[in-house]
């Protein structure tokens, strides 16, 4: 009876150290890695590319950590494999895609208020800048300036429109870009007349 209980105990043994051998391989997490790719093709829209581009740079990023990590593994000899890290960067990476999606959402809803803003700020801004421009000193020496000065106003009220129509197309970081764009060549008309009047008043 020795025998065989002996041989029992060591057949038990063998069965015990290959299945903590096997539990430390496991497979490769094809659920999770179709999972996470699913989500991420979901917020690879163009609105987010706009609104969050950082927050899917790093979603992306990540799986493809989770990729290479997967990867890593399958070159391993079979009973030496681990993907839990893999599983965990999986998972990472989908919650940095679920994040892309929510902070593209909020930062629409904060450059939409941007924009509206800077747009409420162009008309009578322009207007000051087309009030002052006709202030401006002419003669010889100041034509080339005014002309150029003429033209950033016509390119701001360019760029105001172009505004005006991005927003009804709810391409929101466009009209921030436009408006912003127009305030800045207004704003340097405002400043560049009251510079020539000032160094004007000095010649006097």
């Amino acid at each position: 009876m020795k025998p065989i209980l002996a041989r029992t105990v060591f057949g038990l043994s063998l069965i015990v150290c290959f299945g903590l051998m096997f539990s430390g391989c496991g497979s490769a997490p094809t659920a999770d890695i179709s999972a996470t790719k699913k989500a991420l093709t979901a917020v690879q829209t163009d609105d987010v590319r706009a609104d969050a581009p950082e927050s899917l740079k790093a979603a992306e990023d990540e799986l493809s950590k989770a990729l290479a990590a997967v990867q890593a593994e399958d070159g391993k000899f079979f009973l030496s494999r681990d993907y839990g890290k893999a599983s965990e960067t999986l998972k990472s990476a989908k919650s940095l895609a679920d994040k892309a999606r929510a902070d593209a959402e909020t930062n629409r809803v904060n450059v939409k208020a941007d924009a509206e803003a800077a747009l409420a700020e162009l008309p009578p801004l322009i207007d000051e800048a087309k009030r002052t421009l006709a202030k401006a000193p002419r003669g010889k020496d100041t034509r080339a300036d005014l002309e150029a000065m003429q033209g950033d106003l016509k390119l701001a009220e360019e760029a105001l429109n172009e505004a005006n129509q991005a927003m009804t197309q709810a391409k929101y970081m466009d009209a921030l870009t436009k408006a912003n764009s127009a305030k800045e060549k207004a704003s340097a008309v405002v400043e560049q007349v009251n510079k020539a009047m000032a160094k004007a008043r000095g010649r006097r």
